[in-house]
């Protein structure tokens, strides 16, 4: 499959259609199982994590299982994995430093320089895995030319 038939697909894969109504509906789900489930931490927080983590993680997930279906090969398999591992640790360990922030067990200087370091540190890690997926399978679609081409069929 050529780069541009993978984006073609991604893009009528993607979550614009039915994604909002399930992210919605996983963002519930989690807080009332959080509220429920007698959790300890304050109600914005819960809230927060709830709104933002799950429905993150679900559609990291979903991104992970389009990216395995283009190649076969156990190494671009792993490397993708890898990929989704890293935005998973980029995703929760931001939400959790800010969880750790809101319930004043760091600073804010704490806060942003974890944060800082965790992003600039996860964006090298991804670079240098989409470098090598691209040494494996040059037809890979990078998360810059998926954004390029959203931007582009909007205009449309």
């Amino acid at each position: 499959m050529l780069r541009e038939e993978r984006m073609e697909y991604l893009y009528d894969k993607a979550w614009t259609k039915k994604g909002p109504l399930f992210v919605m509906i996983i963002g519930v789900v989690t807080a009332l199982w959080l509220l429920f489930n007698d959790s300890r931490m304050s109600l914005s927080l819960f809230i927060f994590c709830a709104a933002m983590l799950m429905p993150l993680l679900v559609a990291t997930w979903h991104k992970i299982q389009l990216f395995l279906q283009f190649n076969d090969s156990f190494t671009y398999q792993r490397f993708i994995y890898l990929k989704g591992v890293i935005q998973f640790i980029l995703l929760i360990g931001v939400i959790s430093t800010m969880a750790l922030y809101a319930l004043k067990y760091i600073s804010l200087d704490t806060l942003s320089l974890g944060c800082a370091m965790l992003i600039v540190s996860c964006l090298i890690l991804e670079s240098w895995v989409d470098w090598k997926i691209l040494k494996i399978d040059n037809e890979h679609v990078v998360e810059s030319l998926l954004g390029l081409m959203n931007r582009e069929k909007r205009k449309e």
